[in-house]
C-alpha cells in the first residue's frame, strides 16, 4: 500500500542528495512555504467523503467534507459574505473526526474550519438556535438552563463527572457508576459541576469555552483526588485534549469510565450474562481518544455474552448523528435520519446495543433504539 509522503519523494526524485536535504528538512519542520492547510484540504477530490455521516445521509456536495473546507477557505478570503446562509454548511458537522482517519494529512474538517465559526461569532452573525444554549452556558454552566444543585460530599479517592447529557437525560444511571466503581474498590462521589465546555468550542464560541474551562478546571483541581472519570467520551477528550491546548491544567489523572473499568476489570470475578448484543463506538472514544477496542475488550471478558459486532466499528465507526453539538439544533430531523441510518446497521446484528456515551444513547433512545450503557450492562452483571 503507497505511503501517504510517497508523492514528497517523487517530487525529490532526482535531485541530488545535498539538495534534496534542506528541503526535506524545511518540509518537516513546518518551514517550508506552500498552501495552508485548509486550502489543502479545499482542493482535495473528497477522499474521506465515503466515512462522512453528513456526506452518506445529507449526500449534498456543499455539505461533503471538501464542500465545507472550500465554503470555509471563500468566507475567509472575503469571495462569499459572511451570513448565515454561507455558514449553515460548516455547522454541518458532527465534529467526529471519521475524515482524519482517511486523510493522508490526518486533517480534522471541523479544526479546519473552526476558525471561520470563531469569526462569525465574533462579529455577531449567530443562528438563534445557537443563542439559548450560549446564554445557559454562560449563566449556568450547563447546556439546559439552571440546574438542580446537590449537596456536596467531597470524600473519596475518584471524582465521578456526569457531563451534561447524563445529568439531564440519565440521572439513573449515576447511581449505577457509583455501585460498578465501588464494586471495583473505589470510593467515587459526584459534585455541582460545570459543563466541560465542548459544546461553545464546537460551534465556534472559543471565548466562551475558555471561560468555562477554566471554571470547571478550577472545580475539579479544589476537589483534592488524584482521579477523574467521567462517562461521557466528549467530556474527557475536551480535559485530556483540548483543555492543554488552552493552557488550562487538570491536575488528576482523567480517564472515561471504559478506559478506568478497563484498567480494574480483574477485581471484578465470575462475569456471567447470558444475552445478545451488539455495541456502538463513540466517535470521541474510538478516534478522539484512541480507544478503537475498549468497548469490544470490555464486553469480550464477560462469560456467555454473545457479541456481534457490526461492520462499521473502531475507528471506522459512523457517529450517532447528535455529535458536534450543531445538527442536533439545527437540523434535527437531519440528526435523526443519521441516528437511524446507524440503528439500521446495528439492529441487523441484535436488538440490543451496548455504547459509552450517554450522547449515543440519546440518540438510539430519541429513535426507537433499545441501547444501554456499558455501566448499565456491568451493574446488571453484578445484580445477578
Amino acid at each position: 500500500m503507497p505511503g501517504k509522503w510517497d508523492w514528497l519523494r517523487d517530487e525529490i526524485k532526482g535531485i541530488e542528495l545535498l539538495r534534496s536535504a534542506p528541503l526535506i528538512f524545511r518540509f518537516i519542520s513546518g518551514k517550508l512555504k506552500g498552501p495552508d492547510d485548509l486550502i489543502k484540504c479545499a482542493l482535495c477530490p473528497n477522499m474521506c467523503r465515503h466515512a462522512c455521516p453528513i456526506s452518506i445521509v445529507d449526500g449534498k456536495e456543499t455539505t461533503s467534507p471538501t464542500g465545507k473546507a472550500r465554503t470555509a477557505f471563500f468566507i475567509r478570503e472575503g469571495k462569499l459574505e459572511l451570513n448565515l446562509e454561507n455558514l449553515e454548511p460548516l455547522y454541518m458537522c458532527l465534529s467526529c473526526n471519521a475524515c482524519s482517519e482517511w486523510c493522508p494529512f490526518e486533517f480534522s474538517v471541523a479544526d479546519l474550519i473552526r476558525p471561520v465559526k470563531e469569526t462569525a461569532l465574533q462579529k455577531g452573525v449567530v443562528f438563534k438556535e445557537f443563542r439559548e444554549l450560549f446564554e445557559n452556558l454562560e449563566r449556568y454552566g450547563y447546556i439546559y438552563g439552571e440546574p438542580q444543585l446537590q449537596e456536596e460530599i467531597k470524600s473519596g479517592n475518584v471524582l465521578y463527572l456526569r457531563g451534561c447529557t447524563l445529568r439531564e437525560n440519565y440521572p439513573e444511571l449515576e447511581k449505577k457508576v457509583l455501585k460498578v466503581l465501588n464494586a471495583l474498590g473505589e470510593n467515587a462521589f459526584t459534585i455541582n459541576e460545570k459543563c466541560c465546555g465542548i459544546p461553545a468550542y464546537n460551534l465556534g464560541n472559543i471565548e466562551l469555552f475558555k471561560k468555562l474551562a477554566r471554571e470547571q478546571a478550577e472545580i475539579i483541581n479544589s476537589s483534592g483526588v488524584e482521579v477523574v472519570v467521567t462517562s461521557c467520551p466528549s467530556c474527557a477528550y475536551a480535559y485530556k485534549v483540548i483543555y492543554p491546548e488552552y493552557g488550562v491544567k487538570i491536575k488528576p489523572k482523567v480517564l472515561h469510565i471504559t478506559e478506568f473499568v478497563k484498567e480494574k476489570l480483574n477485581k471484578l470475578k465470575n462475569l456471567k450474562l447470558k444475552d445478545t448484543i451488539t455495541f456502538h463506538d463513540p466517535c470521541k472514544l474510538a478516534i478522539g481518544l484512541n480507544e478503537p477496542e475498549i468497548l469490544e475488550e470490555i464486553l469480550s471478558k464477560i462469560e456467555g455474552l454473545e457479541i456481534k459486532a457490526p461492520r462499521r466499528k473502531g475507528k471506522e465507526t459512523f457517529c450517532c448523528g447528535y455529535g458536534g453539538s450543531a445538527i442536533s439544533r439545527l437540523k434535527p430531523k437531519l440528526a435523526d435520519e443519521i441516528a437511524r441510518e446507524r440503528l439500521k446497521e446495528l439492529q441487523e446484528e441484535a436488538e440490543l446495543i451496548v455504547t459509552a456515551c450517554p450522547t449515543c444513547k440519546l440518540a438510539f433512545n430519541s429513535n426507537g433504539g433499545k441501547v444501554i450503557d456499558i455501566v448499565e450492562l456491568l451493574y446488571e452483571v453484578l445484580e445477578e
